[in-house]
């Protein structure tokens, strides 16, 4: 589905005043296939990258040129309404060059995906093309412009989480005792192609065996087959039509719950309800994250890991959700600081290591002038099952 030129319009003039402000003549906006990594294209361009990597320039006041490898001149490409510029160059960095030069203003050039995404071959290349050009890492300015969406943006995001409800609404007609996580996932996946889902990240937790005792741990759903004490607990991330990412997670069960599992899922959602219940425009991330370990602490349980992000076209943006708090080492990021219309995933992680007992939920959330909007219609809770129905 392709965004609207209004949309592009919008997303552009952020994108130019920023550069003016920061004072960059031109970007070059890298993305590659990888999940984290494709959205920056599709924000900028409407080029929703199949496969590889590529990359989008933007001078100041015009519009981009895409620089993409030569195997994706052909066939079913595709390309948007928004550009009408292609470069298919045989080396993605002559390409870049000869772009770059070909206007002569090109003295500070700020890069998305510096640190992340852009070969380095294609960074040395520059270099050396380009000698008296300063080459800075706009990661951050191009967060801070795409942080905030539009009406458009966040009714693709809606069409997203109605997805993520089906899939889950399919899992609650299939789960029992008996049934591997491979199985459930396999019908997850279906929902979601159905209904125009695409890039399915689906993650399973539990607490696994090692040699130093059991931990917590998460994968691609496996061969495990469920029994009925076991705690099916899954995280489910997917693009809709519109390209934006969402994430739904809750915990399921079968036979009644150990008092641990139960306090722990009690917990989870404790500070759930906390953050929701802090978000607004305005509020520091780190006050949500710190919301979030006080709720959790309430219930007996701690929690030291941070609790969300951003989503977007990329499934991790800005704001980051208590980074600062967790990791002393790390700063609260280009967003400090959360506004009306941004998206969020909050999912607290805990761990009790005496009873093996783990816990993981999320919601999607928009931030709304008067607080937060949740997109799910599913209670944050511990889900127990009885043959294949809700309990």
């Amino acid at each position: 589905m392709s965004a609207s030129l209004r949309e592009r319009d919008r997303r552009w003039e952020r994108l130019h005043a920023a550069m003016a402000e920061e004072g960059f003549d031109v970007l070059v906006v890298a993305g590659s296939d990888y999940r984290g990594h494709k959205g920056t294209l599709r924000y900028v361009a409407d080029y929703n990258l199949a496969h590889r990597y590529g990359y989008c320039v933007v001078f100041a006041g015009e519009e981009p040129v895409m620089v993409l490898p030569q195997n994706l001149s052909g066939g079913r490409r595709p390309r948007s309404a928004w550009v009408s510029d292609y470069r298919y160059p045989h080396e993605l960095g002559d390409g870049l060059v000869e772009v770059l030069k070909s206007r002569p203003r090109n003295g500070r050039i700020g890069i998305v995906g510096l640190g992340e995404i852009m070969k380095v071959r294609e960074y040395l290349r520059l270099a050396a093309e380009l000698p008296r050009a300063k080459l800075v890492d706009a990661s951050a300015m191009f967060e801070r412009v795409r942080a905030v969406k539009s009406a458009e943006e966040l009714a693709g995001a809606e069409e997203s989480a109605y997805i993520t409800d089906r899939c889950f609404e399919r899992l609650l007609e299939i789960a029992r005792p008996g049934i591997t996580e491979r199985a459930v996932a396999a019908e997850m996946y279906a929902t979601a192609a159905l209904l125009g889902g695409e890039d399915p990240l689906f993650l399973t937790m539990y607490a696994d065996d090692e040699p130093s005792g059991p931990c917590p741990t998460f994968g691609a759903p496996r061969d495990r087959i469920l029994r009925a004490h076991d705690v099916f607990t899954f995280s489910y991330e997917v693009v809709g039509p519109a390209g934006y990412w969402v994430e739904l997670s809750r915990m399921v069960t079968f036979a009644p719950p150990s008092g641990a599992v139960q306090r722990v899922s009690d917990a989870v959602a404790a500070g759930m309800a906390a953050a929701a219940a802090s978000i607004g425009p305005g509020v520091a991330t780190s006050d949500v994250q710190k919301n979030v370990i006080r709720a959790v602490e309430e219930q007996g349980v701690e929690s030291s890991y941070w609790s969300g992000h951003g989503l977007g076209l990329d499934v991790l943006e800005e704001p980051w959700v208590g980074l600062d708090v967790v990791q002393n080492d790390s700063s609260a990021g280009a967003v400090p600081v959360l506004g009306a219309g941004m998206v969020l995933a909050l999912h607290p992680m805990l761990w009790e290591a005496e009873t093996s007992a783990m816990g993981y939920m999320a919601d999607t959330h928009i931030v709304t002038e008067q607080g937060c909007r949740t997109l799910s219609e599913f209670p944050v809770q511990l889900y127990r099952l009885a043959a294949g129905g809700r309990k």
